[in-house]
């Protein structure tokens, strides 16, 4: 009797999570945060936790910030976790924008914002995102 080896291809449908970076635009850094089709808590809460440590190291009201939101989930634990991180950082922010947020992710945007005092500006279109971010 012989044993069947079944192979099953890995799932490439699930995003990676991929830490925050620095860019530069027209000279202006501004910090990418990119949650797009992340769905596990422990990655959400990871790029938060990251993107806060990048900004914590910055002066105060210096740092500006490009969120990207879209096919993305979380739990209401995830989202205690996120609050604690975001309030901390809040002092260090000068500007911060959001692509992509629609649905259920929009509402709990709304109580990440009551909580933490983020001003946080909500946009469609990236470039449009990017225009806000650098200007003063």
């Amino acid at each position: 009797m012989s044993s069947l080896n079944v192979y099953t291809m890995p799932d490439h449908t699930t995003p990676i999570y991929t830490p925050p970076t620095w860019k530069h635009y027209m000279n202006i850094e501004y910090i990418e945060i990119n949650f797009t089709g992340l769905r596990k808590d422990e990655d959400i809460i990871q790029c938060v936790a990251d993107a806060v440590e990048m900004g914590l190291q910055r002066e105060d009201k210096s740092v500006r910030a490009l969120v990207y939101l879209k096919d993305s989930t979380t739990s209401p634990n995830a989202i205690r976790s996120i609050k604690k991180l975001g309030k901390m950082v809040q002092p260090k922010l000068k500007k911060s924008a959001l692509v992509g947020s629609v649905g259920i992710v929009s509402l709990l945007m709304k109580i990440y914002i009551s909580y933490t005092g983020s001003k946080i500006k909500f946009f469609t279109d990236k470039d449009a995102a990017i225009r806000y971010l650098i200007s003063d």
